[in-house]
């Protein structure tokens, strides 16, 4: 009901019926005015000119002329049936051409049932009344016939409410339907999007074939995707083919080197600083191998080409293999490093992807605390996710680098001294991503938090 509320389609059409309805009640009240109002207007003037005048005749000429004065209106042709009673003072009624009255005078105008039986049948009047009380004690109504107003006004009311409720219920109903079938388009548009984020280019908006907006819409998008996905692809083909350029000469660079490095220690004239420079050189262009590689993995996986080997993992047995590997370069700094996980905790993982993620988490702390600090491993279920995370008290983030901290190759302020080539969280956050899990960054006051939740299957 909320997402129903909240569809624009839904808004505009429960707008529309209403406006719709307001056009409609202003229509009927200028029926009502036109019908009703103005007719009984009419009536009033002429009922009380007609209820002075008789009276008039009663206080100067007494109740017989009175009488004569009704009998002739009686008989005098109009558009509208003349009524009237002429009580006189002791009660007794002198003349009358109403059914039945009120018993005591009612102030002002007001409408009666005048209904009349001809030959069995009744027929249907409402008298347009003004009930005076004369000063000697007399009773005189006079009034017309006004059961072509009452009808009109019975007739406009429920045509309203009819018209008002009908219009508010087509117009909910309608909107509801127009919903519906704009949002199941809007769906499929969204889910395609979702693909398309996902890394899989191939997702495409369905056409119906229907010619209509959403179909140029779904063709636009299409085409749109379709050269996105060609641009893609051209990118991966360049970045394939530079990768495979670079690692051969690489790889022949660092052989050459490697080569040049026994050469050098084979000679006994060779100096010790020409040693070293090979030595830097073989380790320059190890490390330019090992970005390559990084940029490769990294671009693989964000781009959705890296296969997952999904397999049922004892996730307490893998951490503490992390755990154990990074244990002596620990204690050589005097990190305190502990793993707080409990068993029974598996979940579906790519194992040796997640092994990395939480390698790189390690080293990447490792690597930032001081000496004589301490790092935690934690593992555990909450809220249907399965949750790993890597706390330490070193000098952490500021919250401007927190959003930055992902990206390839950025190095925090004051930690550009500190060994590495700013690919580690890349990684992590890729291998996060064709998980289907979310990686999130704290202040762990101090120090920094970084959790890896992944959805358990």
């Amino acid at each position: 009901m909320t997402r129903l509320f909240r569809s624009l389609s839904f808004r505009l059409a429960l707008t529309y019926a209403m406006l719709f309805s307001l056009s409609v009640g202003l229509l009927f009240a200028a029926g009502y005015w036109l019908r009703v109002i103005q007719p009984m207007s009419e009536v009033r003037v002429a009922v009380e000119g007609e209820a002075a005048r008789i009276g008039a005749v009663y206080r100067k000429s007494g109740i017989d002329a009175a009488r004569s004065a009704l009998d002739l209106r009686a008989h005098t042709p109009a558009a509208r049936m003349p009524f009237h009673v002429l009580v006189a003072p002791d009660g007794q009624i002198v003349a009358a051409n109403l059914p039945s009255w009120a018993p005591a005078a009612a102030s002002g105008l007001s409408v009666i049932e005048a209904d009349k039986f001809v030959d069995g049948f009744e027929i249907d009047h409402s008298a347009f009344v003004r009930d005076r009380t004369m000063p000697d004690g007399g009773r005189l109504i006079v009034g017309r016939d006004v059961q072509d107003i009452v009808d009109d006004e019975d007739l406009l009311r429920t045509g309203a409410l009819w018209m008002l409720f009908g219009s508010l219920a087509l117009g909910i109903t309608g909107g509801w339907l127009m919903s519906r079938a704009i949002g199941k388009r809007i769906d499929s548009v969204t889910s395609t999007a979702l693909q398309v984020m996902a890394g899989d280019l191939s997702g495409r908006v369905p056409v119906r074939g229907t010619q209509d907006d959403f179909d140029r819409l779904s063709a636009t998008l299409n085409l749109m995707l379709s050269r996105i996905e060609g641009l893609f692809e051209t990118v991966r083909r360049v970045s394939d083919n530079a990768a495979h350029e670079l690692r051969t000469p690489l790889a022949r660079l660092a052989g050459k080197l490697e080569v040049l490095e026994q050469d050098v220690c084979k000679d006994a004239a060779a100096s010790p600083a020409i040693a070293a420079s090979v030595a830097e050189a073989i380790a320059e262009a190890n490390r330019l191998r090992g970005i390559l590689a990084a940029l490769i993995r990294i671009s693989r996986l964000e781009g959705g080409r890296a296969t997952l080997h999904v397999q049922r993992t004892d996730v307490v047995q893998l951490l503490e293999d992390v755990v154990e590997f990074y244990q002596p370069e620990a204690e050589r700094r005097d990190i305190a490093l502990t793993l707080d996980a409990h068993r029974p905790l598996v979940a579906d993982l790519d194992l040796d992807m997640v092994f990395q993620a939480i390698s790189n988490l390690l080293d990447n702390a490792l690597k930032h605390v001081p000496e004589g600090s301490r790092v935690d491993v934690r593992a555990g279920r909450q809220d249907g996710e399965l949750v790993l995370g890597v706390f330490d008290d070193g000098p952490g983030l500021r919250p401007a680098d927190l959003a930055r901290v992902t990206e390839p190759f950025f190095r925090a302020e004051g930690s550009t001294s500190v060994p590495g080539d700013g690919l580690g969280l890349s990684m992590v956050a890729a291998i996060a991503q064709v998980h289907g899990a979310r990686i999130e960054f704290s202040d762990n006051r101090p120090g920094l938090v970084v959790v890896l939740r992944f959805p358990l299957r």
